[in-house]
C-alpha cells in the first residue's frame, strides 16, 4: 500500500503539470518559466507586432528618461517636456526596432557589456499598446565591428549589439541590422520636434503673412485649385514661389528649441515689428500662427518664434542662409515674390494674329487662317512667316519674366517711358479676345511693360526685349533657296585651306562624279554621303537673318570658310533646256574659336547675310569619300 508522502508527491507533481500545462495553454509557449529561445540568424529580433500598434514609447539613456504618447495631433512627449515629438525620430525608432535582423547571437554571459555598449548608461528603449501591454524592450549598444550584406540592400550595412530585455527574453546578445544610435545624442534633444510647423502641405488652404511689406492672403478654393494672392490685390501666383514657400515651411527647423519660462523674447516697440505666418487646412477653421520676433542685432543668426499650437515651447530659427537649413531669409514672404512674374497668360492654340507695331519702322501683321501656314503682311505684300521667329516672339511673352513690379496703381506711365512705347504688341485670338502690350524705356536705359487696360507696370530684362523680331527682314522665311534635284546639274564646294571639289550629278541615272581641278576621283567618291550632302543643301534653313549692314558679318565673310556654288538648268514651260542658273553662298565663322556656336552665311543674289548653326555647317563641310 502506498504511503501518504508518495501520494502527496505525485499529487503535487500533477498540479505542476496542469499547471505548466495551463500557462503553455495561455501564453503559447514555456518561455515565461525556461526562458524564450535565440531568435535564429537572418529573423527579425521582434515580429509579433505591427508598427500601427504601437501607441507608447520609452526612451532612456543616461539618465535622462523620455516618455511619448500617440494622441490624435500626433506623438506627444510627456516627459522630460510636454510638447510635440518629432514624428520622423517616432518612425524611425519603431521602424529600426521591425526591422531588426540577427546576424550573430551570443548568451549575455559570453559578451563583455563595457564593449559593446550595453551598460546601464546605453540607450534602453520600450514599447507598448493601446492597453499598455508590452511590445518591445530592449538596449542599444555601439555599432559592432561587422556589416551585414541583406540580399535586397545594394551595400553592406552597419550591425549594432542589442539586449533584449523583454520579461521572458533577457538571455541573448544580438548582432542587429541597422544603427539609430545618433538620434539620442544630447539628451534626447533630438526627439523633441525642431520643426515649429506640422501640416500637410496638399491640404492647406489659406496662409497669412505679416512682414515688412504689409500684409498679404494667399488662399485656394479647393486642394486642386491653383492658388491666388486675395490680399493687397487679386492676383495670380507663381506656382515655383508657392511650392518654395510651402516647402519651406514645412521643412523650417530651429537650431535650437527651449523651453518658454527661460527664454526672455523681445518686445514690438521697436521699429522692427515681428514677422507673422498663419496656416489653415481645409476642413478646419482653427489657424496656426507662427510669430517670428526680430534679431536682437543686425548680424544675429538666429531669431525667437512660437508657434499657437505649442505654447510652452521658444525656437531658435535661422535668420540668414545657412547650409542645409532653411532660413527666415530663404523664405518668399512678398506679394512681388509670390505673384505670377509671367508678361502674359497667353493661349497661343486660340491664337489667330500678332500685331508688331515699332515706333520706327513698318507694322508687321503675322496671321493665320488654319490649316494655312503663317503668314507675314509687311506694307501690303504678304509671305510666309519665318516659323523660328514666331517662337522666339511667343517663348519672350508667354515664358518672359519680369524682374521687377514698379506699380500697381500707375495712372501716369511717363516715368517710365510708356506714354509714348517704342513697342506695342497686339494679340488677337480666336474668341476675338485680345491682350496688348506696351514696351517702353526711362531715361536711366532701364526697360518696362504695360498690358494696356491695367495699372501695372513690370521691369523687364533687356534681353527679353532684344529677343522679340521686329525687323521686317527678320520675319522672312527661314528657306535659304529651293533646290530642285530633276534640274541640278552640279555642286561646287571649296573648303578653306583645301581645292575645289566638282560634284556632278545625272538625276535620270541617279549617278555621281567627282573631280577636284582636272583629276577624276569618282571612284573615291561614297555616293550615300554625296546624297546625305544634296538632301542638307535642299532643305537648307538659316537660323536668323541678319540686317544687310551687320558689319560683323561682313567682315567674316570677307574670309570665308565654305563656299558653295549650286549649278541647275532652266527649262521653259515645255520642258525645252533654256540655260544654266549658278547661286553662290559663302559661309564663315562667327567667332575667332576652334568651335564657333553659329557661322554666318550670304547668298550672293541676297543683301541680308544670316546665322547658320554649327550642326548644319557641319552637315555641309561633310567628307564625301570613302576614306576622307
Amino acid at each position: 500500500m502506498r504511503s501518504l508522502g508518495f501520494t502527496l508527491i505525485l499529487a503535487l507533481l500533477a498540479i505542476l503539470t496542469c499547471g505548466l500545462a495551463s500557462w503553455q495553454w495561455t501564453q503559447g509557449n514555456f518561455d515565461s518559466l525556461l526562458g524564450a529561445p535565440n531568435v535564429p540568424i537572418g529573423q527579425a529580433v521582434y515580429s509579433k507586432f505591427t508598427a500601427a500598434s504601437v501607441k507608447h514609447l520609452n526612451v532612456s539613456q543616461n539618465g535622462a528618461k523620455a516618455h511619448f504618447d500617440l494622441t490624435p495631433t500626433g506623438w506627444q512627449a510627456v516627459t522630460p517636456w510636454a510638447d510635440r515629438m518629432d514624428p520622423r525620430a517616432a518612425i524611425a525608432i519603431i521602424n529600426f526596432t521591425l526591422g531588426m535582423r540577427v546576424e550573430d547571437f551570443a548568451d549575455r554571459h559570453e559578451i563583455d557589456i563595457q564593449k559593446a555598449g550595453l551598460r546601464e548608461t546605453a540607450t534602453e528603449i520600450s514599447m507598448f499598446d493601446g492597453d499598455n501591454k508590452p511590445l518591445a524592450h530592449y538596449k542599444l549598444g555601439r555599432q559592432t565591428p561587422w556589416l551585414a550584406k541583406p540580399k535586397d540592400a545594394d551595400q553592406p550595412i552597419a550591425t549594432v549589439f542589442i539586449q533584449t530585455r523583454d520579461d521572458h527574453n533577457k538571455r541573448f546578445i544580438y548582432s542587429a541590422t541597422g544603427d539609430i544610435g545618433p538620434l539620442f545624442k544630447d539628451n534626447l534633444k533630438f526627439l523633441r520636434d525642431h520643426r515649429p510647423l506640422y501640416f500637410n502641405p496638399l491640404n492647406v488652404q489659406k496662409i497669412g503673412i505679416t512682414a515688412e511689406q504689409g500684409e498679404l492672403t494667399l488662399s485656394r478654393e479647393t486642394p486642386k485649385s491653383p492658388w491666388r494672392l486675395i490680399k493687397p490685390l487679386d492676383l495670380s501666383t507663381d506656382r515655383k514661389a508657392i511650392k518654395s514657400l510651402l516647402e519651406g515651411l514645412y521643412e523650417l527647423q530651429a537650431l535650437k528649441v527651449s523651453d518658454r519660462t527661460s527664454v526672455t523674447l523681445p518686445s514690438n516697440d521697436g521699429l522692427t515689428k515681428s514677422k507673422q505666418i498663419s496656416i489653415t487646412s481645409f476642413g478646419s477653421e482653427k489657424e496656426t500662427l507662427l510669430e517670428i520676433f526680430p534679431p536682437e542685432t543686425t548680424e544675429s543668426r538666429e531669431v525667437h518664434a512660437v508657434v499657437s499650437d505649442r505654447p510652452n515651447t521658444i525656437f531658435d530659427l535661422p535668420a540668414k542662409p545657412e547650409p542645409n537649413l532653411v532660413s527666415i531669409a530663404d523664405l518668399p514672404l512678398a506679394v512681388n515674390e509670390l505673384r505670377d512674374p509671367a508678361l502674359t497668360n497667353l493661349n497661343v492654340k486660340s491664337l489667330r494674329g500678332i500685331l508688331i507695331q515699332p515706333a520706327t519702322g513698318a507694322e508687321i501683321l503675322i496671321s493665320r487662317t488654319p490649316p494655312q501656314p503663317w503668314m507675314a503682311t509687311i506694307a501690303g505684300q504678304s509671305q510666309e512667316a519665318n516659323e523660328e521667329r514666331l517662337f522666339a516672339l511667343l517663348k519672350a511673352v508667354t515664358e518672359g519674366r519680369a524682374i521687377g513690379f514698379e506699380s500697381d496703381a500707375a495712372t501716369d506711365f511717363t516715368p517710365w517711358g510708356l506714354n509714348r512705347p517704342f513697342l506695342n504688341l497686339h494679340f488677337l485670338g480666336q474668341d476675338n479676345q485680345g491682350i496688348r502690350l506696351a514696351f517702353g524705356i526711362d531715361g536711366k536705359g532701364g526697360f518696362f511693360v504695360n498690358r494696356i487696360g491695367t495699372p501695372t507696370v513690370m521691369r523687364v530684362d533687356p534681353s527679353l526685349v532684344s529677343s522679340i523680331p521686329v525687323r521686317p527682314y527678320e520675319w522672312r522665311n527661314s528657306r535659304l533657296w529651293s533646290v530642285d534635284r530633276i534640274n541640278l546639274m552640279a555642286i561646287e564646294r571649296k573648303l578653306a585651306g583645301d581645292s575645289e571639289l566638282m560634284l556632278r550629278y545625272d538625276f535620270n541615272k541617279e549617278e555621281w562624279t567627282a573631280h577636284r581641278g582636272t583629276e577624276d576621283v569618282t571612284t573615291s567618291l561614297d555616293p550615300a554621303r554625296a546624297n546625305y550632302l544634296l538632301g542638307i543643301i535642299e532643305g537648307l534653313k538659316v537660323t536668323r537673318w541678319l540686317a544687310t549692314d551687320d558689319e560683323s558679318a561682313m567682315v567674316a565673310l570677307a574670309q570665308p570658310s565654305l563656299t558653295l556654288k549650286i549649278i541647275e538648268k532652266s527649262t521653259n514651260d515645255v520642258g525645252d533646256f533654256t540655260g544654266l542658273i549658278t547661286r553662290e553662298v559663302t559661309f564663315a565663322p562667327n567667332s575667332t574659336g576652334t568651335n564657333p556656336s553659329f557661322y554666318y552665311g550670304r547668298l550672293s543674289s541676297d543683301d541680308h547675310p544670316f546665322l547658320l548653326d554649327r550642326a548644319t555647317y557641319d552637315k555641309l563641310a561633310t567628307p564625301v569619300f570613302e576614306n576622307p
